[in-house]
Order: C-alpha cells, then sequence, then structure tokens
C-alpha cells in the first residue's frame, strides 16, 4: 500500500473513533463536470435534464473555490440574492436574507446536504433552524438551487426556496491547508482520498479551526468538523455512504443597545459574559442510484443525532433580580429517507413519483431562567416526536419542439405528539395534511433563449409546541408565481432574470424578549432578480446579481404594513482572475440595503455593502500560498439590527414600562487578513 493509499485510510480510523465517541435524487451525482462555470447554467441532471424555471440553478466547486469565505454559511451567498449574517457567535446557525425574507436561521428556505435535511423542526431556538457551520467548504461537489415553491420534489419550508448541496466523491490529491489570522484565528483541515481495489472510492476529512473575533469577551470558538465517504459502484448503479462528525463550543456576543454604544460603550462589548454555547451533529446517511431497463431510482436514507444548548440574553435586566440570560436546548435524533422513480420515460412524456418521510424524536427540547449558566427557572420543557410524509408526481411533457410542460402535486401530512414535562401531562397530539400544486411552462424563444412561467404553493410547517397545545396552524401554505428568461447572449455572456410573486398565509416575526419567532399576520411579497455572468477574457470572470423586492403584512380589515427585518435591496459584484501564470485571485462585494425595523417603516436599519478578497500563489506544484482580506474597506456597519424593548442594569425606565425601546445590533467584523497553506501529496 502506498502512502498515498494510507494517509485517508488512517483518517478514516481517526473519524470513525471521532464518530463512536461522541436527494435529492435528481442532482444526487452532480459534479462539475456536469455544469459551465457559470451561476446561471443549469446542471446536467437537474430537473429531468432543463431548467423549468429561470431561478434555478448549480453551482460548481470552482466557483465557490474562487470566493472568499470567511465562515461556513457563505457558501449559501452563490445562490443569487442569498445574504448569509451572524448575530451571535460562530457555533450559532447564520442568519439567512433571500426574496424579502428575513429567514431568521432558517425557516422558508430548505437545505439539504448529501439528500439529509438540515432544517429543525420544534427547535429550541427557532422553526427551521439551519446551521451548516458543520459543512466543510473545500469538500462541497455542487450545489442546486431553485427558489421558489414550484418544485414537486420540494417540501416542507420550500417557500422562499431550497438549496441541495453534494459533497465529493473524491479528491484530485490529499491537502494539508493550515490557515492563520487576526483576532485569533486558527485552522488546520487535513483530507484525502483514495482509489480502492474493485474500483470505488473513499474519502476522509478533518477540520478543525479556532477564533476569538474582535470581541471584548474572547469568543474562544474550538469547532471540529469530520466526513469519511465510501463510494462504490459507476454513474449509472451505485451508492455512497457518509459519515459526519461534528463539534462546536463557543462564547457569544450578542446584539448590543444603540443608547449602549451612544453613551460609550464598545461597539465589540458584551453585556453578558455568559452568552454562547456548545453543539453537536453527527450523522450516518446513504444514497443510491439504480438503472432498471432505462428507468432511474434514486433513494437515501440518513440518521442524525443533534444537540444544542444556547446561552443568550436580548433584554439584559428587565428583571433585576435575576438579569435576562436564558438557555435554551434541543437534543434530538433524526430518522428519515427519500426515493424517486422514472415511471415512465416516453419520446415526449415522462412520469415521477417520489416519496419522503422524516422522524424527529426529541428528547428534550425547552427555555430556562439561568444565571451565569445556571439554571434557576425551568420556563419550557417537552418531548415531542414528530413525524412528515411527502408523496410527489409529476409530469413533464414536450408538446412541440419549443413548447414544453412540467405539472406536478404534492401531498404532505405531518404529526406530533407532544409531551409537556413540567406540567407531566398525557401526551397532546395533532397531525394535518395539504396538497401543493405545481406547474411549469418553458417556451425556447430562440437556440439559446428559454422563457418560463411558473406556479406553486408550499408551504412551512409550525413549531408542534404551538399546534399540539394552542391554535397554530400545523401547515402554512404559500403561494407564488414567476416570469422568468434565461439566455447566453454570446458564448461569454450570460443573463437570467425573473419577476416572482408570493403569499404566506402566517409570517414568522422575531420576539426580543426571548430570542424566538411567534406567528404573525399574512404576507406578500414580489420583486425582480437578475444575474450576469461575463467572461470578456479567458482569464477574467465577471458575475453580478441584483435583487429587489417589496414585502409587505396583509392583516385583513387594515392597510398594508412592512415586515421588520425583511431586506428589499441586493447587490452582488464579482470578479476572478484566473490562468495567468501561478497567481489567482477574487474580489467581491456585498450590499444589502435599508431594511424596516418596525410595521410603519418609521425607524430603518442601514444599508452594509462589504468588500471580501483573496489571491493565491503557486510557489510549486505541490504548494500553495493564500491570503484573505475580510472587510476590506473596513466598513462599520451591522450584521443585523433588531427593534425592541431592553433594560441595562440599574437603569431607570418610564413608569408602566418593562423597558425602553431600542435599536440593537450586531456589528460587522472589522477588516482582518488569513493566510493559508495548502500542501497537496
Amino acid at each position: 500500500m502506498t502512502i498515498n493509499q494510507r494517509a485517508p485510510l488512517f483518517m478514516a480510523v481517526a473519524l470513525a473513533s471521532l464518530w463512536s465517541s461522541s436527494s435529492y435524487a435528481a442532482g444526487i451525482n452532480a459534479s462539475a463536470d456536469d455544469a459551465q462555470l457559470s451561476n446561471v447554467t443549469v446542471s446536467g441532471q437537474a430537473q429531468v435534464g432543463e431548467a423549468v424555471s429561470a431561478s434555478m440553478g448549480t453551482v460548481v466547486a470552482e466557483q465557490i473555490e474562487q470566493r472568499p469565505i470567511s465562515r461556513a454559511g457563505e457558501v449559501l451567498e452563490t445562490v443569487p440574492g442569498l445574504i448569509v449574517t451572524q448575530h451571535s457567535g460562530e457555533g450559532k446557525a447564520n442568519q439567512y436574507f433571500l426574496r424579502g425574507f428575513n429567514l431568521d436561521h432558517g425557516t422558508d428556505f430548505a437545505t439539504f446536504i448529501d439528500g439529509m435535511p438540515v432544517n429543525m423542526r420544534t427547535h429550541g431556538h427557532g422553526q427551521g433552524y439551519t446551521d451548516i457551520n458543520f459543512l466543510i467548504p473545500e469538500l462541497v461537489e455542487s450545489l442546486d438551487y431553485k427558489k421558489g415553491p414550484y418544485y414537486a420534489s420540494e417540501g416542507d419550508f420550500a417557500n422562499a426556496g431550497a438549496v441541495r448541496i453534494h459533497t465529493r466523491q473524491r479528491l484530485n490529491n490529499n491537502l494539508l491547508k493550515v490557515g492563520v489570522g487576526e483576532y485569533g484565528y486558527q485552522r488546520i483541515l487535513l483530507a484525502g482520498s483514495s482509489e480502492l481495489n474493485n474500483g470505488d472510492e473513499l474519502i476522509a476529512a478533518l477540520d478543525t479551526s479556532r477564533y476569538d473575533g474582535p470581541w471584548e469577551v474572547e469568543q474562544e470558538q474550538e469547532k471540529y468538523s469530520g466526513l469519511i465517504k465510501y463510494s462504490f459502484g459507476d454513474s449509472i448503479n451505485g451508492g455512497a455512504i457518509t459519515a459526519m462528525a461534528y463539534q462546536n463550543d463557543w462564547t457569544a456576543t450578542d446584539q448590543l443597545p444603540q443608547r449602549y454604544v451612544d453613551n460609550g460603550g464598545d461597539r465589540f462589548d458584551s453585556l453578558d459574559d455568559d452568552a454562547g454555547g456548545k453543539t453537536h451533529r453527527r450523522s450516518l446517511s446513504y444514497e443510491g442510484w439504480n438503472d432498471f431497463g432505462g428507468r432511474e431510482l434514486r433513494t437515501n436514507a440518513y440518521l442524525i443525532d443533534y444537540g444544542l444548548k444556547l446561552y443568550a440574553n436580548h433584554t439584559y435586566a428587565i428583571d433585576q433580580d435575576n438579569g435576562d440570560e436564558f438557555h435554551q436546548h434541543d437534543e434530538r435524533k433524526i430518522l428519515g429517507g427519500s426515493a424517486l422513480l422514472d415511471l415512465y420515460n416516453g419520446e415526449k412524456t415522462q412520469w415521477q413519483a417520489g416519496i419522503d418521510l422524516r422522524h424527529d424524536r426529541i428528547s428534550d427540547v425547552g427555555l430556562a431562567g439561568t444565571q451565569n449558566r445556571d439554571i434557576y427557572e425551568r420556563r419550557v420543557r417537552h418531548r415531542v416526536e414528530e413525524t412528515g410524509l411527502g408523496l410527489f408526481v409529476q409530469n413533464n411533457h414536450q408538446w412541440s419542439s419549443k413548447l414544453r410542460t412540467q405539472i406536478g402535486a404534492r401531498f404532505d401530512y405531518i404529526s406530533a405528539i407532544v409531551k409537556n414535562r413540567l406540567e407531566n401531562n398525557d401526551s397532546s397530539g395533532e397531525s394535518d395534511t395539504r396538497v401543493s400544486p405545481k406547474f411549469s411552462l418553458i417556451y425556447q424563444l430562440a437556440a439559446q433563449t428559454q422563457v418560463f412561467a411558473n406556479y406553486g404553493q408550499g408551504f412551512h410547517s409550525n413549531d408542534a409546541r404551538g399546534f399540539a397545545e394552542q391554535d397554530a396552524t400545523p401547515l402554512v401554505q404559500s403561494e407564488g408565481a414567476d416570469l422568468g428568461l434565461q439566455t447566453q447572449l454570446a458564448n461569454d455572456l450570460q443573463l437570467a432574470v425573473s419577476l416572482w410573486w408570493l403569499t404566506l398565509d402566517s409570517e414568522l416575526i422575531f420576539v426580543g424578549d426571548d430570542g424566538t419567532t411567534e406567528a404573525s399576520d399574512k404576507s406578500e411579497r414580489r420583486g425582480v432578480e437578475a444575474s450576469v455572468f461575463w467572461q470578456p477574457q479567458p482569464w477574467l470572470i465577471l458575475d453580478s446579481d441584483l435583487a429587489f423586492s417589496r414585502a409587505r403584512l396583509k392583516p385583513e380589515g387594515e392597510k398594508e404594513q412592512y415586515i421588520p427585518g425583511a431586506v428589499e435591496q441586493v447587490f452582488s459584484l464579482g470578479m476572478t482572475i484566473d490562468g495567468l501564470g501561478d497567481w489567482n485571485a477574487g474580489l467581491r462585494l456585498r450590499h444589502f440595503g435599508k431594511f424596516a425595523l418596525n410595521e410603519d417603516n418609521s425607524r430603518k436599519a442601514d444599508a452594509v455593502t462589504l468588500l471580501n478578497a483573496q489571491a493565491n500563489y503557486q510557489v510549486t506544484p505541490s504548494v500553495q500560498l493564500g491570503l484573505e482580506l475580510i472587510n476590506l474597506t473596513d466598513e462599520e456597519g451591522n450584521d443585523i439590527t433588531y427593534l425592541y424593548e431592553s433594560r441595562l442594569p440599574g437603569e431607570d425606565v418610564p413608569a408602566g414600562a418593562e423597558g425602553i425601546e431600542d435599536e440593537h445590533f450586531h456589528p460587522v467584523e472589522p477588516r482582518m487578513v488569513r493566510a493559508n497553506l495548502t500542501y497537496e501529496f
């Protein structure tokens, strides 16, 4: 056995020890060979071979490698119009913004990695909680995105859209990557792959990092991510088994009230040194693809062990005796899978049917009052058994050489049994069903130009504690439509444009006093998006995304209202230089505009524009040096801003009030430099 073969096998043993101690079918084999280097080019394996909307596409590994990325979640910013921020420590799920949604930590945007759902139902911190900090960016093979509720294969949370990330089956070379940077940033990545004697593939990776950040109270984040993936067979009949393990510990600096800074406080200070948390995720998954006489069956199954302990304090000292620190916790196991079968493949028509099943066994989820991370009051504590079943069917028909359609429908069922552990009551249960029609029309306007018309209904599930013990609607319906165009104006210039509209029967709004969300009124959004990809020279790529939206609450009998936190203007511009000798470089500008902080739009958050850059130099065929500049212009903006009441220790408040209404923000991190060395062997 050679050294190249021994290295990944050694890592596999190490990762197996780590594990023991602590698809979507269309795109399950997506690879860089299936798509051109473009945000708007659709993978040859996406949706029966062709795009069905202008709001879908595939991003390949090369595009991710050419972007400066300061945190794992920013991989999702390759989705046109999607913004990723953070408001409370690098171990917590990111904050996401898309199509006029403040998606909080993921509600209304479905996310999958190797067929496994990432969104958490009935989560201790927020419905749809989506933490992808366990992802290793260098191991991403491709990313398929679809915006809007028009796709029969996508179910819960897929209102603003869905993304499916696929990890690599192999690496060209084994690699060791070491990174260092300001504010205590350190990272070591060891990854390798081997082709076994029978042609199967084994890939393994271990990623460790530490980061203190610019905060007055050091973050002391320590993160460990591991992956082992065994792939067998070929592209016609084969499969993959993947094991992942992740753990993260951190101290967080939560958002600060503006009056604290106005009175001399530091923007990077903390009002509660105990904020932070600990989380883990371990998973074992299988993906398979098989051909039965020209009909393809694609399957996946997964088992996930997940836990979170989160300590936060958003209002500081409304309770002047005990303080407002609280603890949110979540412990669960998730078991599920899916299947997609080609029922019929005719010359002009194809039929597909699919099923997905998921069961969350949540042993402990709740909220407690704490002091110095010690619990003094249990406020909410439950045990939940929640099951979701989805069935869908879709037809693709070629009516003429220029006109085709995709028509589909989903049936979804969800049920939950909820036990209140504080009251030790008998379990209460509730269930709901929903049928969601889908329709897409595609017309070939010219050889390189397609126009699209899309309509669909979707849904997100609500927290089971809300619909089992109160009167919340289990499945909240959305309805949307798109008119779009994709065109290749020249060999080096591509354009995608869409006009879209979306309603949601109940909006989720942030509640500052307990750091969660609550159901609000019906909402309506509409907007326009455009994506451009231009390669004027073989060594130069320019890409840009522009998104404008209008988001309003629509309570019955009242006039329209603004949606707090809904970002309505997003712009990004990227430049990549590659192919000029031993150098390559990337530059990316990201802008999100002002947004309403309250429903009458009398208070607004400021716009933020960030510029990140990276450059790499190939010292030898095996050694590369890299440099990343995060927030190149040292922008003094905010990652997130809220408007709510809070009270500082010893602070006087108006008679009859609990606190003082103020803007609360989490600042953008200042300019920082990171360097890395990559050794391939």
